[in-house]
């Protein structure tokens, strides 16, 4: 986890373990459906460990390599771009999307964002 920083690792343990709790209670709340109280501490512990290792993992490669910065460029004249994203959210069983549509001068046209269940 985060060597030199031990309060970190608890303070993000406690965080995903009320995240945990929190997500549960709506499910039960939204679905009627939830997970049994004892294996709440352990889906927290190991949500937090996922978490911190790709965070170690991100940090050190970003050390290993300068980012370069992209901007974002318009297209041609006549032309329109458009940009798009999409997230999966395995824990909640959706998916989101979102586009956006720029003009040749990189004006706004038009965008969307939706959610999806998957």
């Amino acid at each position: 986890m985060s060597e030199g920083y031990p309060h970190k690792d608890t303070a993000g343990m406690v965080a995903m373990l009320v995240w945990v709790l929190w997500h549960n209670k709506n499910n039960r709340v939204w679905n009627d459906d939830h997970e049994p109280g004892r294996n709440l501490g352990f889906k927290a512990r190991h949500m937090w460990e996922e978490c911190s290792a790709v965070q170690h993992m991100q940090q050190r490669r970003q050390s290993e390599q300068q980012q370069q910065h992209v901007n974002w460029q318009k297209p041609s004249p006549g032309w329109f771009k458009c940009n798009v994203d999409a997230g999966f959210h395995k824990e909640i069983n959706k998916t989101t999307t979102g586009w956006c549509l720029r003009d040749h001068m990189g004006r706004f046209v038009t965008a969307e964002t939706s959610w999806k269940t998957s």
